[in-house]
């Protein structure tokens, strides 16, 4: 279908705006310093809001954007992609990375989660996000939604929205196949989880932002978690995590924008 120019307008704007909320991602265990000074420079081209980066490479990645004066933020990611470590340890590794970094995304202690030990995820939190605060900085948590019953989602979400935390998150990226399956769960960010985050949202935070990632690809994917979370399209209430950033973009132009910077 042939569109305006108004409508080519809109979308343009659309598209930017949807970059200006994506956390550009690199978290492969086999990424190199080139591949962060890449990623930084693809970010900047992009137009994303941050980077997303695994703790070794947070020097590099201050130094390249605080030279360079570009406008990007920095995520950390915390006891990933497992959440397996103890909350001293992982305190202690917020109060670290904070030095460094602009903002954290930490995996929730999944082990805990499904030994239905929540009085100890949420003391958990409780502490985690109190540190980050404290260093003035927002701190995502990682709730694995691939590895989660309904009833788990229940209670999991709810102690992440009392928690304080800036924003729930979807997933690592790096979820089991097998043992999603086992439990009638598809890996990746899904539609309908990232609704039930907004209804609970509603409920219990209304503040706090939403982050859908793993396995989104296309821009109509991304377009449909936005939607399906209810928040407002601003990076202070709705991210995504993508690696594959440049694919939004293509998969954007193909539906026939016009997407130059």
């Amino acid at each position: 279908m042939k569109r305006t120019i108004e409508g080519e307008v809109k979308f343009v704007v659309d598209f930017l705006q949807m970059m200006g909320m994506v956390d550009h991602t690199a978290l492969k265990p086999f990424e190199s310093e080139n591949d962060i000074r890449g990623l930084i420079s693809e970010a900047y081209l992009l137009g994303t809001y941050s980077v997303c980066i695994e703790p070794c490479y947070l020097e590099l990645a201050r130094k390249i954007i605080d030279e360079k004066g570009l406008n990007l933020k920095i995520a950390v990611v915390v006891d990933f992609p497992f959440g397996a470590g103890t909350t001293d340890a992982r305190v202690m590794m917020v109060n670290k990375y904070s030095e460094l970094a602009d903002e954290i995304d930490i995996v929730v202690q999944i082990g805990m989660v499904k030994s239905g030990r929540f009085d100890v995820v949420e003391e958990d939190l409780k502490r985690v996000v109190r540190a980050a605060h404290i260093n003035n900085r927002q701190i995502k948590v990682i709730v694995e939604d691939a590895y989660t019953t309904r009833e788990e989602k229940r209670k999991l979400y709810k102690i992440v929205m009392k928690s304080g935390a800036d924003f729930i998150k979807t997933g690592t990226g790096f979820e089991d196949k097998k043992y999603a399956s086992s439990i009638g769960n598809k890996v990746g960010a899904q539609v309908e989880n990232v609704r039930m985050m907004a209804k609970y949202s509603e409920t219990y935070n209304k503040r706090i932002g939403i982050k859908a990632a793993g396995g989104i690809h296309t821009y109509a994917k991304a377009v449909a978690l936005f939607h399906a979370s209810g928040k407002e399209a601003s990076p202070r209430m709705f991210r995504i995590g993508a690696s594959g950033t440049r694919k939004l973009k293509e998969s954007a132009s193909e539906s026939g924008g016009t997407l130059d910077r």
